[in-house]
């Protein structure tokens, strides 16, 4: 399988989880901006390598999350 073939099936099923088409990650932010939102924490996400710091960033997205489920502001 090329490169090519995983990245097109690594970015549908992508957009199966996020419940988008694949054509959503190639609008302008303009009319995308959620995705694109994500599509960027996807980037970082990416560049990030230590597991400590992956883990603060989860417990921190778990904790928003906790907060908008409730409709708490979570500052």
């Amino acid at each position: 399988m090329a490169v090519d073939d995983r990245a097109v099936r690594r970015l549908s099923e992508i957009a199966a989880v996020m419940g988008c088409r694949v054509e959503v990650f190639y609008l302008p932010d303009s009319e995308a901006h959620e995705a694109g939102m994500t599509c960027e924490l996807l980037r970082l996400w990416n560049t990030i390598t230590e597991p400590q710091a992956r883990q603060r960033i989860l417990a921190s997205a778990r904790l928003e999350a906790r907060g908008a489920a409730r409709g708490e502001a979570v500052e």
